[in-house]
């Protein structure tokens, strides 16, 4: 971060953030809430040599006592969905979801593009992997753009990841976060739309499916809250799927 994105995600370095009741330091904010942002890998258990796909981003939440990834459908074009996975830490190991729930019909609206894969049994086996969740239970309230400080996005741009599995078995998956604020409302009511604090330095295609957290005044102090999920961007303009799509998507397909 730099310039003025140190200003707007700096300005809670002596602050504490309110995250789900926990007071978080401000200094502390940026990677907390951005560590829920997961790169979306495939298992490609046909290839010895390229073991997984990339397929961009995904947001990691707990809702309801389930461990649930959060993606786009159309990352997974031509995908085989049942081998959707997450990577322990040590990348030693790939993890297949336990389902997927999603919609079966499409239209016109962003809001049909969501897809959940759920984790919960994979995360019941191993537990190290229940620190990635954010716990989701509620949208954050209603404000005037003027009390929202800062809106933070994460992902993993396909342009800046290290994929040397060929000659060096690397794989380095580089997260961005990116510093944003309030723009516009597309025509699509399911969306928003949100303008970097600065232009981007790469092409961020691979975003999608990744989190978008916003940091408002309310009660007293700054408080963070899951915004939505991205479903595209450039390199000074983001659309989110809004949180409360999101949290009807989801009261949908589980409740």
């Amino acid at each position: 971060m730099r310039d003025h994105e140190e200003t707007v995600l700096g300005q809670f370095a002596v602050h504490g953030v309110n995250v789900n009741g926990l007071i978080v330091p401000g200094r502390s904010i940026e990677s907390l809430l951005a560590r829920h942002a997961l790169n979306l890998v495939v298992n490609n258990h046909e290839c010895e040599t390229y073991k997984v796909l990339l397929r961009g981003s995904a947001t990691a939440v707990r809702y309801k006592g389930r461990e649930l990834l959060l993606a786009t459908q159309h990352q997974l074009k031509g995908i085989d969905e049942t081998q959707v996975a997450m990577l322990t830490d040590s990348g030693s190991h790939i993890i297949t979801s336990g389902g997927r729930r999603g919609y079966t019909t499409r239209s016109d609206t962003d809001a049909f593009d969501l897809i959940a894969f759920d984790f919960t049994a994979p995360c019941a086996d191993r537990p190290e992997l229940k620190k990635r969740f954010f716990n989701f239970h509620s949208a954050p309230p209603a404000v005037p753009d003027s009390q929202i400080r800062a809106m933070l996005l994460a992902g993993y741009p396909f342009a800046v990841q290290l994929y040397e599995l060929e000659d060096k078995n690397h794989l380095g998956l580089i997260r961005r976060n990116i510093a944003c604020l309030p723009h516009s409302q597309p025509s699509d009511d399911a969306t928003l739309m949100v303008k970097t604090v600065r232009p981007l330095d790469i092409d961020p295609d691979g975003m999608s499916g990744g989190p978008a957290f916003v940091i408002l005044d309310d009660n007293g102090g700054p408080e963070a809250y899951l915004a939505g999920i991205i479903v595209r961007g450039g390199r000074e303009l983001f659309t989110i799927i809004k949180v409360g799509v999101v949290l009807e998507f989801l009261r949908s397909v589980f409740d």
